[in-house]
């Protein structure tokens, strides 16, 4: 049976989690009142491993990916339990991100300051600086501390920021409600270790032209990744293959608005500076060995 067109589904809202940042920075690091310093731009040594060859994908808005306010993209047999995407601190326990975080599918995601984004947390309780990641264009990169097994989908959950807010001046986005989105290019690079040698496979997955709130306080979007192939009878057959046995993750983005003034790298001499606030990393139902 022929197959063609690898593709990327679903997009849907968040909110993300809570943990603690001073587990490897001193000085309460990443967490001051000042927006350009709390850029993380760590790699972490994954920029400089040896890559023998790169498979690009690259995924489109409605073919690839939808936008929703509602987890009614989430297929059944990906949430039986029926456990609601958000609801309230109070019910924390009941929530989709709790049940399917990567702290509590292996305890070895608990530690360090990138924990955070394993926590499964849909609420920040006001901890704002403790519940994400603030990335600039070069993103970041780490090492998973397991190597991956098996999955059946992954997501990521983030907003868009800009430090408009220290001159008092409005959102360049319009408001402050996020219901007037930014448009980033991702991509997502996995990192797969050849046996005996020392390089490394990638898998790049470019995303383009993706929605997401900009300052929006806690409001933040879901980008839930399937891999699959359309078959020429209409089917679609699920691969697990491209990302298994990925040991290592990069993140990076682009800003595509074109505002005067904003600029998405944490370096360049601008007025004001945007950022990604990235939340939450998900592989549900994944093992890792």
């Amino acid at each position: 049976m022929k197959k063609k067109s690898l593709i990327l589904l679903m997009f849907i809202p968040f909110l993300a989690g809570c943990t603690k940042t001073e587990e490897l920075y001193a000085d309460y690091a990443y967490k001051s009142s000042n927006f350009m310093e709390n850029y993380y731009t760590e790699h972490n040594g994954v920029d400089q491993l040896k890559v023998a060859s790169t498979n690009s994908f690259n995924l489109h808005e409605n073919y690839g990916y939808n936008s929703t306010n509602s987890l009614k993209y989430v297929r059944p047999e990906d949430n039986p339990e029926g456990y609601p995407w958000s609801e309230s601190v109070e019910n924390y326990s009941n929530e989709y991100g709790r049940h399917n975080n990567l702290t509590s599918i292996d305890s070895s995601f608990a530690y360090g300051y990138l924990s955070k984004l394993y926590d499964g947390r849909v609420r920040c309780e006001g901890k704002y600086e403790l519940s994400r990641v603030q990335l600039d264009r070069g993103g970041y990169a780490t090492f998973f501390p397991k190597k991956l097994n098996n999955y059946r989908l992954f997501a990521f959950s983030l907003r868009g920021a800009t430090d408009y807010y220290k001159d008092n001046l409005p959102t360049p986005f319009g408001n402050s409600t996020g219901k007037v989105p930014c448009k980033i290019d991702i991509n997502i690079k996995f990192y797969k270790h050849i046996l005996n040698s020392d390089q490394y496979d990638v898998v790049d997955l470019k995303l383009s032209d993706v929605e997401i709130p900009a300052d929006a306080g806690g409001s933040t979007n879901l980008v839930t990744v399937y891999l699959a192939e359309d078959n020429d009878d209409g089917t679609r057959t699920l691969l697990y293959s491209p990302i298994t046995e990925t040991v290592a993750m990069s993140f990076d983005f682009t800003l595509k608005n074109d505002i005067p003034g904003l600029s998405d790298d944490s370096k360049a001499e601008s007025d004001h500076h945007f950022a990604v606030m990235l939340y939450e990393v998900l592989f549900p139902k994944s093992t890792w060995r």
